[in-house]
C-alpha cells in the first residue's frame, strides 16, 4: 500500500497536473469561443468534439489506472468537476459558433460556459437550449456530468473509510 503524501514535494506532481488541467481547459475555451463566424461551424466543432472524447478517455483511464493515491484522485478528480470539463464542453460548444447554430440564446463565451456548467451538473434552467448537433454534445456533457461526478463521491468515500477504518 502506497504511503499517504503529506509534503509539499509529495504534492508537487499532482499540483502540477492539476494546473496543467485547469490551463489547458483555459486556453481551449479562451480560443475556441472566441472563433469568429466564418472560422467556427460544423468542421472545427465536430474536430474539437473528437479532441474533448479523446480527452475525456485519456482522463478516465489515467484517474482509475495510474493515480494511486486516493487522496490525489480525489484532489484531480474535484479540479476536472469544478473546472475542467465544463470549460472544454464550452470550448467545444463555442467551436461551433454562435447566432444560435449550438446554443439558442448563447450571445457569446460567458453565455456558453454558463451553459456548459448548467448541462454540466444537470440542473438546467432552460434559458438556452441546445441545437443540431450540439444537442448530442449536451446529452453526453450531462452524462459525462454524472459519472465523474460518481467517481468523485466514490473516491471520497474510499478515502473516507480508510481514514477512519477500525
Amino acid at each position: 500500500m502506497h504511503r499517504k503524501p503529506t509534503t509539499l514535494d509529495e504534492w508537487k506532481s499532482t499540483l502540477i497536473a492539476a494546473l496543467g488541467l485547469v490551463l489547458a481547459s483555459f486556453l481551449a475555451w479562451y480560443g475556441l469561443s472566441r472563433l469568429n463566424e466564418a472560422a467556427a461551424g460544423d468542421t472545427i466543432g465536430t474536430i474539437a468534439s473528437v479532441g474533448l472524447l479523446i480527452w475525456l478517455v485519456s482522463q478516465s483511464w489515467y484517474y482509475v489506472t495510474q493515480v494511486k493515491s486516493p487522496r490525489r484522485l480525489l484532489f484531480l478528480m474535484g479540479v476536472s468537476f469544478i473546472q475542467v470539463v465544463p470549460f472544454l464542453f464550452a470550448a467545444v460548444y463555442g467551436a461551433f459558433g454562435y447566432n444560435d447554430h449550438c446554443v439558442i440564446g448563447a450571445q457569446g463565451p460567458g453565455d456558453i460556459l454558463y451553459f456548459s456548467y448548467v448541462t454540466f451538473t444537470t440542473v438546467g434552467y432552460g434559458d438556452m437550449s441546445p441545437t443540431g448537433l450540439c444537442r448530442g454534445l449536451a446529452v453526453s456533457e450531462a452524462v459525462t456530468g454524472y459519472i465523474l461526478l460518481g467517481m468523485f463521491v466514490a473516491a471520497a468515500v474510499s478515502l473516507y473509510s480508510r481514514n477512519h477504518a477500525h
